[in-house]
């Protein structure tokens, strides 16, 4: 059986972007896979994903105040009303 694959290009450095150390400085390691997993889904849902922390929280089984804050804390995302994207993303 043959599955299509999608993928996006992803900074081989992107650890060293002062915005994803001050995450990493946060929330460890926890932070940065939850940051990537978001942008997995963002790719996924044309870039928009609504601002239910709760149910972000169950999809990756982790504390809801830890998404709250990946998403809220270190402008890594674009929040307007209930949805949110990255400029990453849309570029």
């Amino acid at each position: 059986m043959s599955k299509d694959t999608f993928y996006f290009s992803h900074d081989y450095n992107s650890r060293s972007d002062k915005k994803i150390k001050k995450l990493l400085m946060k929330h460890g390691i926890l932070g940065y896979g939850i940051f990537w997993s978001i942008i997995e889904d963002l790719y996924n849902n044309a870039n928009a994903l609504p601002t239910d922390y709760d149910c972000i929280a169950f999809d990756l089984r982790v504390d809801c105040d830890v998404i709250k804050s990946v998403i809220n804390d270190f402008d890594l995302f674009v929040i307007n009303d209930n949805k949110f994207g990255s400029l990453s993303v849309q570029k």
